[in-house]
């Protein structure tokens, strides 16, 4: 009998390969009155790879506005590679914020994979975590900070601005060049806490993401829902995404720490681009299977009526996109053994035309501004259970 070859980062740090096999069961062990490991941040949709002379030249200093949602005592970081080309990490840090917009306070504190700063990850690599790290941690504004020996690394769309500068300047108080998007390995923090909480997770598309929300403010409708009803909130919007590819998000949601609740909201990519999910019936096929995913993992989930998109030149130029948006939304509004129905369409539509959103709500009519944003946070801190 043959066995396939470990990825190299795997037999570099043979104990990254246990820590995996023991992560799931580990978010779900643990006594009220005991510290337990919850998802403080989370990230998906790397978009390809980013070339180093655009962010301060190979060994530059990258740093990315990175906010937690609890205080604790320890952090584990999970990272991932690109799928194209090697990368190689030099070194890495968690920092504690000294305001929104890139400058820290205090010494960072290093990220060690094996005891060592460096990680080499091959293309296509899996998931790789760090040691669990003795770091006193505040929920709010921190920075991952990275290096890479490699010309290449991943990047994402960000709604948040990130900065870098050449070399080794981690300790810096303020980096020069901004980036517009988020570059870098890292996708999830984890924190040791004591905090009660669970999480709701928001999942979606650049809506969800919070798209044209003003930068590094804390504006995409999760943001403004933590708040609204003091919980913890991840957010993993992603631009452009489909219904079409929706049956992976309960196995994100899995494999988070301290989760209970489920916002899931996508379609209007579908509906603009044409895919598969032409209709409300293959609409409903995908999302029953995620309700019932979801419910099978004790969490409940609430389904997101559709946003409008009247405005928007791809989606008017073809009135049968409007009639399939309200055909999937009278499908939503049955509840279809979902937890709850939260009515985006409703609370942000135009009265005096609902295929489009009110003006005041939009930014390019697909998407909301700031104030937009808070209207969809409001309304679904009603459908979970705040008073706003």
């Amino acid at each position: 009998m043959t066995t396939s070859a470990k990825p190299a980062s795997f037999r570099k740090f043979p104990h990254i390969a246990v820590i995996l096999l023991a992560l799931f069961a580990a978010c779900a062990i643990g006594r009220a009155d005991e510290p337990t490991w919850k998802t403080a941040y989370v990230k998906r949709g790397m978009v390809g790879m980013f070339d180093s002379k655009w962010a301060g030249g190979l060994e530059g200093t990258q740093r990315m506005r990175t906010p937690l949602q609890f205080d604790g005592t320890q952090v584990r970081v999970y990272v991932k590679g690109g799928h194209e080309e090697e990368v190689e990490l030099i070194k890495m840090a968690l920092v504690k914020g000294a305001d929104d917009e890139g400058s820290i306070t205090g010494t960072p504190f290093p990220i060690l994979f094996g005891g060592v700063e460096n990680l080499k990850l091959e293309n296509r690599s899996k998931t790789a975590v760090s040691d669990e790290l003795a770091i006193p941690v505040t929920k709010g504004t921190w920075y991952i900070e990275d290096q890479y020996a490699s010309e290449k690394f991943p990047y994402a769309y960000a709604v948040d601005h990130g900065t870098c500068e050449p070399g080794d300047v981690f300790a810096k108080e303020t980096l020069d060049k901004p980036l517009t998007c988020r570059t870098g390995i890292l996708t999830r923090v984890d924190v040791l806490t004591t905090d009660p909480r669970d999480s709701i997770l928001c999942y979606g598309d650049s809506i969800t993401a919070g798209f044209n929300s003003t930068p590094n403010t804390d504006q995409s409708y999760p943001a403004i829902l933590g708040k609204l009803l003091n919980r913890p909130v991840l957010n993993l919007g992603q631009n452009g995404d489909l219904v079409l590819f929706a049956k992976g998000m309960p196995g994100a949601a899995r494999d988070l720490c301290g989760v209970d609740t489920v916002v899931f909201l996508m379609g209007i990519n579908d509906i603009i681009s044409g895919s598969k999910v032409d209709s409300a019936k293959a609409y409903g096929e995908i999302v029953q299977e995620v309700i019932a995913a979801c419910h099978k993992q004790n969490k409940k989930i609430y389904i997101g009526t559709i946003l409008p998109a009247g405005g928007h030149e791809k989606f008017d130029a073809d009135p049968a996109k409007e009639t399939l948006r309200k055909e999937i939304n009278d499908w939503i509004r049955l509840g279809n053994d979902a937890d709850g129905v939260i009515d985006f369409d409703a609370a942000l539509a135009d009265p005096a035309n609902p295929a489009k959103l009110k003006a005041e709500y939009q930014s390019d009519w697909l998407h909301p501004n700031d104030l937009g944003y808070q209207k969809m946070a409001e309304t679904a801190a009603k459908s979970l259970g705040g008073k706003q």
